[in-house]
């Protein structure tokens, strides 16, 4: 029996469990680093994809008082309420600056998100033109100068005033006797006379309190500036309260004028920062690639186990074994040389018997002649009934076992 051992398969391993392997080799704090960072850019993506492909943006995105959002905070009510009343309603998704503004008309400017500092000659010349603008909300000191000119300005204050009553007859408060307001902002101004003098021009108290003013009226112009200090009583949650409604028809003047909801200056139609601001197919194909790399990620992950070796192990050839044994056997003493070779020396005696054809009591001369006969080689027989007292001894047993048992079959 050759002792040359079977030759081993060449394997090469896979890629994905070379990845697997790297994968596992990263330390696990920045492997969750980077799969909770992967998940909120996916998220992060997920969300202006699905507000582009079903509809507007959610409030969180746009800002109060938008014409688009059905929130408590929203005046899309306000938007329905004119289109039922037959008034051209149109949402502004692009600067006033870059665009031509109906008149008359009313332009609706509700709670802006940022500055209006590039709109304020627009808008100025649009009330100079004689058309009509609403501007809710706290502005800027340099936007209230530059629409209402020199001379002492309103100042915008917190109140606990939530009721208010017109002044003097405007077309703005037709028919309206009580608005209301949850949100506690009003406008101070110099006298509390219903017109305060100023400079340039008149400024109107529109809706009054005892602590100052909700809406304010200055003319510019031919044209009108409705200085509202909150768009609360605009918004969905408050349009059916009091006479809210009828100040919202009010303000958007006669049926079938023109009414412009401003909603560049929520937020929509601005060129985002960051991801948001990359054209949408480059957004899809990063979106795409961040899902690639999560899914890699999770399958890379261990799940049952440890990941599974580079080559696959075989089976060590039986001769090594062997020689493993002789050589553990060898180490020790005689003695236990002797015991630990007897099962196979009584085996091999056995095929020795078989092999001959010997009476099972036979003594060992009565084998070594009956061997001689048969041509069997003395070496087989003497490794066969000689005591192993060494390495050598014990792989010439294995090799006269082996011999027996071939010649037996």
């Amino acid at each position: 029996m050759s002792r040359t051992a079977p030759a081993q398969a060449s394997t090469t391993a896979p890629a994905s469990t070379t990845a697997t392997a790297r994968w596992h080799q990263v330390p696990l704090r920045w492997r969750a680093v980077m799969v909770v960072a992967a998940g909120a850019i996916v998220v992060e993506f997920a969300i202006s994809f699905a507000g582009g492909v079903y509809g507007a943006p959610s409030r969180s995105i746009i800002g109060p008082a938008s014409s688009l959002d059905s929130s408590g905070s929203g005046t899309a009510a306000f938007a329905q309420l004119l289109t039922d009343r037959k008034h051209p309603v149109r949402q502004l998704t692009v600067p006033v600056s870059t665009t031509t503004l109906p008149v008359p008309g009313t332009l609706f400017v509700l709670d802006p998100q940022g500055e209006l500092t590039s709109d304020l000659a627009t808008l100025h010349r649009y009330l100079a033109a004689g058309g009509r603008v609403v501007l809710a909300g706290r502005p800027a000191t340099a936007t209230l100068r530059a629409l209402l000119g020199a001379g002492p300005l309103p100042v915008w204050q917190a109140t606990t005033t939530r009721s208010w009553r017109p002044g003097a007859p405007e077309p703005e408060t037709y028919g309206v006797r009580t608005v209301v307001s949850d949100t506690l902002g009003a406008w101070q101004t110099a006298t509390s006379d219903e017109t305060v003098a100023n400079a340039s021009r008149p400024v109107r108290i529109l809706l009054g309190g005892s602590r100052g003013a909700l809406a304010l009226l200055v003319l510019v112009g031919r044209g009108r500036l409705v200085l509202l200090a909150t768009g609360a009583p605009l918004d969905n949650a408050h349009l059916a309260d009091a006479d809210n409604a009828a100040l919202a028809l009010d303000l958007a003047g006669p049926d079938s004028a023109p009414a412009i909801f401003d909603e560049y200056d929520h937020g929509l139609g601005r060129p985002g920062s960051g991801i948001a601001g990359l054209p949408g197919h480059w957004q899809v194909a990063l979106l795409l690639a961040l899902v690639a790399v999560l899914v890699w990620m999770l399958s890379a992950a261990r799940r049952l186990g440890p990941p599974l070796p580079a080559e696959r192990e075989l089976v060590p050839p039986r001769i090594a074994h062997v020689d493993a044994v002789a050589s553990l056997l060898a180490s020790g003493s005689a003695a236990r040389l002797v015991a630990g070779a007897d099962p196979l020396r009584q085996a091999a005696r056995e095929r020795l018997v078989h092999v001959l054809r010997a009476p099972r009591d036979s003594t060992d001369a009565d084998l070594v002649a009956a061997a001689s006969t048969l041509l069997l080689p003395p070496d087989v027989v003497a490794s066969v009934l000689g005591e192993p007292r060494s390495e050598a001894d014990l792989i010439a047993l294995g090799r006269a076992y082996a011999t027996l048992a071939e010649k037996g079959r």
